[in-house]
């Protein structure tokens, strides 16, 4: 947790470097992500910003949006490269939230932040949407509106699926749209429920970028959908491997050519999808049709090389293993080396979560462990799968699948 102090969060000094930073920002993200908006009027600060997360430049574009005085809360994945936080820190002094896991600290902060006259920025789905539609928000999110108090300001970004997928590193050459979907005040929502609240966020947050709008042009359009993609309707889970345009499936070699307009066109066939959603959908839904706590134990599912690390929260990471392979079983991850097998049973496990493209942390009573590995690692299999078991344990008929 960040040490609160009577040191100030918000500075001047953060106001200026936030006004020089939208005078370069304005045309880096108008030439990188074809980016438009309108700023946020209407409302005095402080205000609390909830925007749709699609791409990594996010903070940068919803930053051009509002006032100078805002803050943004960020992963905390990110705290643990020293330098590159204590520069941030110095900058903008972002709010670190510890993700995949319920994190109250930062209530602190942020009200200390509003009551310094600060606005805060937060994506209250907390992980980019992979298939274009926006993701599961967590209900607490209106505990934190009740107790800031303050005007809430529900910001859309679209096309930011197109100019850049959560799958892909390289942007594409697009449009996309930054616009204020709705300004709710503190008199219009502070006799309301946390359920009623709840049903308008996810009102005034919902973004559906499915349909085929664009061109979003690139040379390398299918670049890394095997991060999202690993379910072959011919074969079961398996293994994709992207190149250029193209998807391939590692088994049965199928193809397919992924277009500037968002959709799959099928090589030498009828395309199994049309677009991104439909195949995470249909994935979702056979994940769902499983049985895991029926299966037998010593069935391996799948499995990647990986490097293995323990994290010591906004500290460091530690390397356990630079080479080992992590196993998914119906019940358990084993992440093995030469020298031992480390088992972890998803009964002893918390959450789980995806930082980034490509990386993946669980949670134990414990212990936090972090599994990385080459650039296309799908790590949405190996978390879905964990939440799946834990909805069959517990009962539940729950669609939550840890995004």
């Amino acid at each position: 947790m960040e040490k609160l102090t009577n040191k100030k969060w918000v500075r001047f000094s953060h106001q200026v470097i936030m006004r020089i930073l939208k005078i370069i920002m304005k045309p880096a993200m108008r030439i990188k992500c074809g980016f438009r908006y309108e700023k946020i009027t209407g409302v005095k600060g402080p205000y609390l910003v909830l925007y749709n997360h699609t791409t990594e430049e996010d903070q940068f574009l919803v930053g051009l949006m509002t006032n100078t005085k805002s803050y943004f809360v960020m992963s905390d994945d990110l705290v643990i490269n020293k330098r590159t936080y204590g520069i941030m820190k110095f900058l903008v002094n972002p709010i670190p939230y510890k993700k995949a896991s319920i994190d109250f600290s930062i209530l602190k902060i942020c009200k200390k932040v509003v009551n310094e006259g600060g606005s805060i920025c937060i994506a209250p789905e907390g992980n980019r949407t992979y298939s274009g539609k926006t993701c599961y928000i967590n209900p607490t999110i209106t505990k934190m509106i009740h107790f800031l108090k303050v005007p809430v300001v529900f910001v859309h970004i679209e096309g930011g699926f197109g100019v850049h997928p959560r799958f892909a590193n390289q942007t594409r050459k697009g449009k996309s749209f930054g616009m204020v979907q709705k300004i709710l005040t503190y008199d219009e929502y502070k006799d309301l429920s946390n359920e009623q609240l709840y049903e308008k966020i996810k009102e005034n947050i919902y973004t559906d970028e499915t349909k085929p709008t664009g061109p979003f042009k690139a040379r390398k359009k299918a670049e890394y959908l095997e991060r999202v993609i690993y379910h072959c309707p011919k074969c079961g889970i398996t293994k994709f491997e992207s190149h250029k345009n193209r998807l391939i499936c590692t088994t049965c070699h199928s193809e397919h050519i992924y277009t500037e307009y968002k959709e799959f066109v099928g090589v030498n066939h009828e395309a199994f999808f049309k677009n991104v959603y439909l195949w995470y959908q249909y994935q979702r839904d056979e994940l769902n049709r499983m049985e895991l706590t029926k299966m037998n134990e010593s069935q391996i599912i799948t499995s990647d090389q990986v490097s293995f690390y323990f994290i010591i929260p906004r500290k460091k990471r530690v390397l356990l293993a630079k080479e080992a392979t992590f196993v998914l079983y119906p019940n358990r991850y084993e992440i093995k080396t030469d020298e031992k097998t480390t088992v972890i049973l998803f009964d002893d496990i918390i959450s789980a979560g995806i930082f980034g493209k490509n990386k993946m942390d669980f949670f134990t009573k414990e212990n936090i462990y972090q599994i990385k590995a080459d650039v296309r690692f799908n790590a949405l299999k190996y978390v879905q799968f964990f939440y799946k078991y834990k909805n069959e344990k517990e009962n539940k008929n729950n669609e939550f699948l840890g995004l």
